[in-house]
């Protein structure tokens, strides 16, 4: 489509003693909602580097990679949205909301269900991934494989 202009994301739904990572959005048309942390992958970044990174500008906690759950997209008329949603466990670090995420905050699975009932979820697949983690359907993260041509 003429004018549509691709973007690479990541996701990624940390767990910790049965409860999923969230952050509250500020950003306009988002504010109020939350969503897992991740964002755009950077110039000469790779998915892995760029998950990592987003989780702790966005939340403060410092993240090791446990797999691979689902690949999301989006298509718009103007744009295509589309990457990796990974899980995670957390390995430092401590809460540390920001301006763009003013809140830090642990939720139960019936609660994801209930912000998804309640649209107050940005994107769409955060009880999709936690219903797969739930449900030990966690892939290898081998299966992203990120080359970088130096």
């Amino acid at each position: 489509m003429a004018g549509q202009v691709d973007h690479a994301v990541v996701g990624v739904l940390v767990e910790q003693d049965g409860k999923f990572l969230l952050v509250r959005e500020s950003k306009p048309g988002r504010e109020g909602l939350y969503n897992t942390p991740g964002g755009h992958v950077e110039p000469h970044e790779t998915l892995f580097e760029s998950a990592i990174r987003e989780v702790r500008e966005e939340s403060g906690y410092e993240i090791e990679l446990t797999g691979l759950l689902t690949a999301h997209q989006i298509i718009l008329p103007h744009i295509n949205v589309s990457g990796p949603v990974f899980a995670a466990r957390v390995v430092g670090g401590s809460a540390k909301p920001t301006a763009g995420h003013p809140e830090v905050r642990w939720f139960s699975i019936e609660e994801l269900r209930e912000l998804e009932a309640g649209k107050r979820l940005f994107t769409s697949y955060p009880v999709y991934a936690a219903e797969l983690l739930l449900a030990g359907k966690l892939l290898p993260l081998d299966t992203v494989v990120c080359l970088r041509a130096d």
